[in-house]
């Protein structure tokens, strides 16, 4: 009795959201803004659900387990289906540590805590989020984290005698400044973060919370008229829609330009559902999607993300769409057979029981998964279980390094193999990383220790720095100055291997189509270092800043050689091994051409050779014999594979670069240590 009275205007604004979403995800170029539709989603959420429960207090009749019950009986039944497809057609489609991954995620997301996971995982090394089949359930976690506080809170305001309007204006404007205080200093948490989006529900709370008092559909007396509902309709319309067309990836998301939809779907509710906006809404096609919308946003990601997966990340246009009218028909199965049976089903425990009960299954079956590595030793995989082997990344850092530096202060990657009193220092960023086993087997055989320190994504280029906001900089300006200084007073060192990226510094692109959403800006100058030069230039950033870099460094006297960046493949390093499923057959492949590689790599070479030609100090290392021959660059080697990634070295890469590197350095003057000969 407690629900709010049907609107099928507002069924059509879930289908607009849940059908932005999925044009977003089958080919962003068509709908830049379509993700939305999520934020839509929150809106019409907070405000269905906090209706019902404003009108439960009200009467005195809500109670939390029947609000729960609720909520598990909606949600679960669609879930239960889609999370055991997934993880079934996982067992086939995916390579151990894709399935792996997948457990882990459905562990996660069983629980409604997929967000908190996957901001722990955000960042440059991040896998590209098409490989992540139930990504998308990070909004129901949110979502369900609402719902876990703001009944408590609206209860506990109750029994205090706190006027709900307080309360809600201090939780909107607080979410609010969180989000825009988080985008400041920790930009990859903004998204999934719980307490940055909990502003958006609340929009719909606060409708909610005025219908309740005033009645439904009511506006402020001096606006209740017929052509200020038109009005408002049309303008919340064209506001969602113009946000969904001129937003995109490079938006920052939620914050201040999240206001233009959100009040937009705020003003579609409002206005009521006479409004010219909401009849356009109320279009019957568009309510039937709305009826079946939940379980059409369920299945759209994992049936896209699974193409995108068994066709190497390149599927064709007319497969994507193809899936996206299988999403519908199975969005409607799952609503007529599964949801629908369900929810009419009488009301009691029994149904309650079994739906939590066939959750904690599955939560069995993920943890399996996940605590068994992917289950290896399935026959689709086996073929792949030695290459995939080295895929894996070694450790960051070790306790030896750490010990080095101020508590909580050590870089990114610092790890140290001082079993020698003279070591090889090896500076960089994640490249430098992925080298260093490389390095250190070679410098034991020569009679050295090996040190690596490296920040990810912010090369020891002194007097430059890289990232989305002034945080992001001053944190990587303050880590290239910890390096630097780290390696000018340890004494121990007699070399140093300096490895990076190069035009992602330079140009701010990313390369083929694990990188299509890249989003980083390229290098820039920083601080008293940046002196020397009056281009902003990101290229000549960088060149001064390699130059700023062996000028320091050259002063320790000892051998110093830069090794340039590797090529890109642009595609997953599983592109080089046969998929355990695929939609085509076909194998794509691991391979660039050489001319693509010389062509990406042109400016960043040539200032890398302006500062060798300069600074004879510098010897650089190239490391296209290793990779490239006159045609073509390739991830694989006498079947052994070079790439742990789209651009990072495996062991086995690593081990071919070192050699390279050593005798570079020894035409520098370092010579194999005696006691080794």
């Amino acid at each position: 009795m407690s629900a709010p009275a049907y609107r099928p205007d507002i069924d059509g604004l879930r289908a607009l959201a849940v059908l932005s979403v999925l044009v977003y995800h089958a080919n962003p170029q068509l709908l830049s803004g379509g993700f939305l539709g999520v934020d839509i989603f929150f809106v019409i959420s907070g405000y269905l659900i906090s209706l019902i429960v404003f009108r439960e207090l009200a009467r005195g009749e809500f109670s939390f387990a029947y609000f729960y019950a609720r909520r598990i009986r909606r949600l679960f039944p669609a879930l239960i289906a889609v999370f055991l497809a997934c993880l079934v057609f996982g067992g086939y489609a995916l390579f151990a540590e894709e399935y792996q991954r997948l457990g882990r995620h459905a562990l996660a997301a069983i629980s409604f805590l997929l967000n908190f996971l996957l901001m722990r995982e955000a960042g440059y090394f991040d896998v590209v989020s098409d490989a992540k089949p139930l990504l998308h359930l990070w909004s129901l976690s949110v979502e369900e984290q609402f719902y876990l506080v703001w009944p408590v809170l609206l209860v506990l305001a109750a029994r205090v005698r706190l006027q709900v309007g307080l309360l809600l204006g201090v939780a909107v404007v607080g979410s609010f400044l969180f989000a825009l205080h988080l985008g400041e200093i920790r930009l990859d948490a903004l998204y999934f973060h719980p307490l940055a989006r909990f502003w958006e529900l609340l929009f719909g709370a606060g409708l909610a919370y005025a219908h309740h008092r005033f009645g439904a559909d009511v506006l402020p007396a001096r606006m209740d008229r017929v052509w200020v509902r038109h009005l408002l309709s049309l303008a919340g319309l064209i506001a969602v829609c113009a946000a969904m067309l001129t937003f995109d990836g490079k938006t920052q998301h939620p914050g201040l330009p999240a206001l233009l939809p959100l009040l937009g779907a705020v003003a579609l509710i409002a206005s009521g559902p006479v409004a010219m906006g909401n009849r356009l809404l109320a279009f019957k096609p568009m309510v039937w999607v709305g009826l079946i919308s939940y379980p059409l946003y369920l299945w759209h990601w994992p049936v896209l993300s699974y193409l995108r997966i068994m066709e190497s990340g390149a599927p064709s246009l007319l497969m994507l769409w193809s899936g996206a009218g299988a999403v519908v028909l199975l969005a409607w199965a799952t609503y007529r057979f599964i949801e629908r049976p369900i929810r009419h089903a009488p009301k009691g425990r029994a149904a309650v029981t079994a739906l939590a009960s066939g959750m904690a299954l599955l939560l069995v079956v993920a943890g399996v998964v996940w605590q068994t590595g992917g289950l290896p030793g399935r026959d689709s995989v086996r073929h792949a279980a030695d290459t995939s082997a080295l895929m894996k990344r070694e450790p960051a850092t070790d306790e030896p390094c750490r010990r080095g530096f101020a508590q909580n202060a050590a870089p990114v990657y610092c790890r140290v193999n001082a079993s020698q009193d003279r070591i090889v220092a090896v500076l960089g960023d994640s490249h430098a990383h992925a080298l260093y086993p490389g390095i250190a087997e070679q410098a034991t055989a020569w009679g050295y220790g090996a040190m690596l320190l490296a920040n990810s994504g912010c090369p020891p280029l002194s007097g430059t720095t890289w990232g989305r906001n002034e945080a992001e900089k001053k944190a990587c300006a303050a880590g290239i100055e910890k390096i630097l200084k780290a390696v000018e007073e340890d004494s121990r060192i007699v070399a140093v291997v300096l490895a990076t990226r190069g035009p992602q510094y330079i140009d701010g692109t990313g390369f083929g189509p694990v990188e299509a959403h890249y989003n980083y800006p390229p290098l820039a100058a920083w601080g008293a270092g940046a002196a020397g030069g009056d281009s902003d230039d990101p290229a000549e950033v960088f060149a001064r800043g390699l130059g700023n870099t062996v000028q320091r460094l050259a002063r320790r006297k000892v051998p110093l050689v830069y090794l340039l960046q590797v090529p890109e493949l642009g595609v997953p390093a599983h592109n080089c091994i046969d998929r355990p499923l695929t939609v085509t057959g076909r194998h794509p492949g691991c391979v660039v051409a050489r001319s693509v590689y010389e062509d990406r790599m042109r400016v960043y070479r040539q200032r890398v050779a302006r500062v060798a030609a300069r600074m004879p100090a510098l010897g650089v290392v190239d490391p296209l014999p290793v990779f490239c021959d006159a045609a073509q660059c390739t991830g694989m080697r006498e079947g052994r594979l070079l790439y742990a990634d789209d651009n990072h070295v495996s062991l086995v890469g690593a081990g071919k670069l070192a050699p390279l590197v050593f005798e570079k350095l020894r035409g520098l003057g370092l010579t194999q240590n005696p006691r080794t000969l």
